[in-house]
């Protein structure tokens, strides 16, 4: 899903190790990095795991659904927005913001899905709260 909102996002540093990262974002694609070594799973895109350090990480496409681990709402009241530990069902946590709904709406444990802002030229994942029942 690809959002037609007005928001846009500051551009985040595109270099060779995350290249394969937003060409995926940008087809709608969700990846993150497993381990071959330790099989353990990481995000943010890099070549190594931070865990083991191993360079041996293979791109994993996500599901793109989770739920809420822990939320903050920051901004001015004209400016509101919901930054949030997202955790994949994957397993997964990653740092992202929740779009298309009032704070108000936002929960710890709620079910979200990946979309994709705009971030300069670059898409970046951001989610949506799943609507009660869409989930299968």
């Amino acid at each position: 899903m690809f959002l037609s909102d007005d928001r846009e996002w500051p551009a985040p540093a595109t270099n060779p190790e995350n290249e394969a990262f937003f060409v995926a974002a940008a087809q709608g694609r969700l990846l993150y990095g497993r381990c071959r070594v330790c099989g353990r799973a990481h995000y943010y895109p890099r070549y190594s795991c931070p865990h083991c350090f191993s360079a041996e990480v293979d791109w994993v496409e996500a599901s793109g659904r989770g739920h809420i681990y822990t939320y903050t709402v920051t901004g001015a009241a004209s400016d509101r927005q919901v930054l949030a530990f997202v955790e994949l069902e994957e397993g997964v946590r990653m740092l992202s913001n929740i779009v298309d709904a009032a704070p108000e709406e936002v929960a710890v444990g709620a079910l979200v899905q990946v979309a994709f802002g705009r971030a300069g030229s670059v898409r970046v994942p951001v989610f949506v709260l799943e609507q009660v029942g869409e989930r299968t």
